[in-house]
Order: structure tokens, then sequence, then C-alpha cells
């Protein structure tokens, strides 16, 4: 195998799409990671459209086709392009997904099932209370998101095989797929260990939540604790008792009292199902490509612990920044102490007034100061050379095997 490798990284805004084409003997070998954009946070073209030309890009004879589609995780800013009715022509060797999609596994139903009932009821709680919708969308980027999932499940034309990543086995974490000729992949998270699994079960809704609302209840259909005789108008108290009255600012803490932590239970959510996301290695040549997805400290407290995995990532060449170049998925530990001084990178991000240090400029100029040279996917931002923009629509790079 010889040539170059080529990483498509398509602006979705704050989402993921990347499109990795490896050359083979008598093909073009093709992987896609993810396809999806936060509602909050859409990107200059609807995800419907950047789908559509992913699929015109690996149209080969009138015939679209992906050797390997890799879905991190079911968040809806990494899986919502795959809603689109386009898919269904696609023919489609293998589909990876985290192991906590597998139907047959019952410690992953478990999970999956805790995840989807709390963003359920947290979307449910937020529109009774009238909460933004950018507040809204937290907890809709959590959930089953349903058509995008079935796709993945049983979608795509052909016969693609399912796997759940990464086996039980630490022995079969890294494997050659017959369908990636030259490829040898490391699943590097998520774990199977319990104690890590515990970080992916968010906490429960009751203890947070006002009972009939998270039921589905409108806010106004609530039932007042007293009956009408043991009410007494304000006006009474005012005109007779005005010491007893309290001021309006503090009838404002009683009515907002609790309603910050249906956000906070929210982001607690999205940690939990970051937490699922694959990290995958591919080893082509002498190209490491790291591909972390959204994972959080738990899955790469036990890559960075195991040594095998430590060396493997000391050997990172090209790096999918994780998480939209959030503080939480980039460890200081990996980029101060394992990263080499030489590697590419992408960050594909865009700025959401939520959260306002998404993508943290702090790990962006760590990750300069080590000498890698990197491009986002909103802007250009000086792009290095190695970098060719197209217009808005998608950032190439290209490496050599």
């Amino acid at each position: 195998m010889s040539g170059k490798i080529r990483i498509r990284m398509y602006n979705v805004g704050f989402g993921d799409c990347f499109l990795v084409s490896v050359p083979a003997p008598d093909r073009t070998l093709q992987i896609l990671f993810d396809c999806g954009s936060h509602s909050a946070g859409p990107g200059p073209r609807k995800v419907e459209e950047v789908a559509a030309d992913v699929i015109a890009e690996v149209t080969v004879n009138g015939k679209p086709r992906i050797d390997v589609v890799v879905a991190t995780h079911r968040h809806q800013d990494h899986v919502s392009g795959f809603q689109s009715e386009l898919w269904s022509k696609v023919e489609v060797g293998e589909v990876w997904m985290p192991w906590t999609e597998d139907p047959q596994d019952p410690q992953a139903r478990k999970v999956l099932d805790t995840q989807s009932r709390l963003a359920l009821h947290l979307e449910s709680a937020m529109v009774a209370l009238g909460l933004a919708d950018e507040v809204v969308s937290v907890a809709r980027n959590s959930l089953t998101n349903a058509k995008a999932m079935r796709t993945l499940h049983d979608g795509f034309a052909g016969q693609a095989e399912r796997r759940f990543l990464p086996p039980k086995e630490r022995s079969n974490c890294s494997f050659s797929p017959a369908c990636l000729p030259g490829v040898k992949v490391h699943i590097l998270g998520p774990s199977h260990d319990p104690d890590v699994i515990r970080d992916m079960d968010p906490p429960a809704t009751e203890s947070y939540l006002r009972l009939q609302v998270a039921k589905g209840s409108r806010s106004d259909d609530l039932k007042l604790p007293f009956g009408s005789n043991w009410v007494v108008d304000e006006s009474v108290f005012a005109i007779e008792r005005p010491y007893l009255c309290l001021k309006p600012t503090e009838v404002g803490r009683i009515i907002n009292f609790g309603k910050g932590e249906e956000f906070e239970l929210a982001v607690a959510l999205d940690r939990a199902v970051n937490g699922t996301s694959l990290m995958i290695m591919l080893q082509i040549g002498q190209s490491y490509l790291l591909f972390p997805g959204d994972a959080q400290w738990g899955t790469w407290s036990v890559a960075l612990s195991d040594p095998t995995w430590r060396t493997l990532l000391a050997r990172t060449t090209f790096l999918k920044v994780g998480h939209h170049g959030s503080h939480n998925a980039s460890p200081r530990e990996f980029v101060e102490l394992v990263l080499s001084n030489e590697f590419l990178a992408d960050v594909s991000t865009r700025p959401m007034s939520r959260w306002k240090y998404i993508p943290k400029s702090q790990l962006l100029a760590a990750l300069k100061g080590k000498g890698g040279k990197l491009a986002r996917s909103d802007k250009d931002e000086h792009d290095p050379p190695e970098f060719e923009r197209v217009g808005d629509k998608y950032v190439d790079l290209e490496v050599f095997l």
C-alpha cells in the first residue's frame, strides 16, 4: 500500500463528520466517523446536505459504498445525519458502535434504558417549565435519536456486519478487519470495567425534578396543596399585615428555586452518554490516526494507565480533538506528557453561547505549543499549508502512509 491518506472534516457546526479515504491496491477504502450536528449549533448547511455530500463522495460508477461506518456514540451531534433516507442506497461493509448499543448485552440494555428514560423525562420537564430552547436542546442531544439509530442498527444497503466494540477480552481489542486490508485497528474504549461503567449512569431524576413535571404534566395543571378555603388573598396581607409579605425578589427566588438543577442534570446525562463513546486508533503504515469521539476522563484514564495503550497514544500522528475542543475530553496528561512534538489535528467545533469555553483556547494553544498543526472546521485561523479548506464545506488533510 502506498500513497496518501485523506482525512476530510466536514463543517457540520457543533458536531462531527469525518471521512477517511485510504488508498488500496484495487480501490479506495472509505471509513466514515459520525455524521451529526447539534440542534442548538448547526453548521452553514443542513446536516442532511452534508450527508448527501458524503454519499456523493463515496459513489463510484453510480454505486455508493462505505467500507466502515463508525458511530462513536448516539448523541444527536454525532448521528443526526443518519436520519436521511439516502443512506438506504449506500452499501456498507461494517457498522461499528460502542458495546453499550449491543441489544444482546444485558448490561448495555440497562445503561441505554437508564439514559434514554432520563433524557425523555428531562425534555418533558424542561418544556413544561418553559425553559429556553438552548437549554432544552442539551437534553434533546441525549434522546434516543430513534430514526438515525435505526439506520445504524438495521439500515444501509447490502448485508452490513455490526460490531459492538471493544470486545470484552483485552487481547482482542487490536485487530485487522478483512474489510480494511492494510489497516490495524485499536479500540481503546469505552471500558467494560464496572467502576468505569458507573460513570455512564446519570443520577436519578426524582430527587431533582418535580414529579408531576417529570411525568409530562403541564406546570399549570399541577394540584395546589391546600383547598381554596385555606387560601388568603395577598391583598389582605398587603393592607393588614404588610410586614408578613415577601418582597418581589424573595418571591422570585422561591419561584425559580431548583430551575437550574434541570440543566445541571441534563449536563450530567450528556457526560454519561459521552462516557460510552468509542476511542479508536487506526494504524495505517507509519500513520497513527486517533479518533477519541467525545470520550471523557473515565475512558482516557483507563487508556493512559495501560502501558501498551499509552505507548500507542504517544505515536499519534493525527488527532481528532475530542468533544469539539472541550477541556474534559483532552486530558492535560495526554497533551503535555504523552503526545509527541509533531502531529496534525482537526477540531470540529463552533462557538456556543451556552458553553463559552468550547473550544477551550488554552487547549488549542497547548496543542500548538507541543508542535501540533491544527485546523478548525468553522473558520480559518491561518490554516497551516497541510490543510486545504474548501469554502465553508470541509477541510481536507493528506498524510503519508
